[in-house]
């Protein structure tokens, strides 16, 4: 199970560094309404990696749609909430399937990456 992906990203959430005090100009990509907290990194239709922001809500949102059967995805459960500091998910095209990471920091590496980008 130590095997890292192989394949070509598809789409990734990586919780930002930011700090409460900074400026933070964006709004989240998706609902236009919050602070965004992820960095949303995926594809566009050319294939060329696009990056977003995206608010908790939105990123958990995300990662639900990802996780329910894609045929269904009319029944989307926001209800469960997920601690994540990343989440990843690779085409592997040796399986024909997806790959998906989920990492969460410990609290001091939370607040060791914190500290660095003050």
């Amino acid at each position: 199970m130590n095997r890292l992906p192989t394949g070509q990203l598809i789409w990734s959430l990586r919780r930002c560094t930011i700090t409460g005090g900074e400026d933070w100009d964006r709004l989240c990509e998706r609902c236009k309404q919050a602070i965004p907290v992820f960095e949303y990194e995926h594809r566009n239709e050319q294939g060329r990696p696009c990056f977003d922001y995206l608010c908790e809500g939105c990123a958990q949102k995300k990662l639900a749609e990802w996780l329910q059967c894609q045929h269904s995805p009319d029944y989307v459960s926001t209800r469960t909430v997920t601690d994540f500091d990343l989440a990843t998910v690779y085409y592997e095209p040796k399986n024909d399937g997806e790959t998906f990471t989920l990492t969460r920091w410990s609290p001091e590496q939370r607040r060791r990456r914190l500290q660095q980008e003050t």
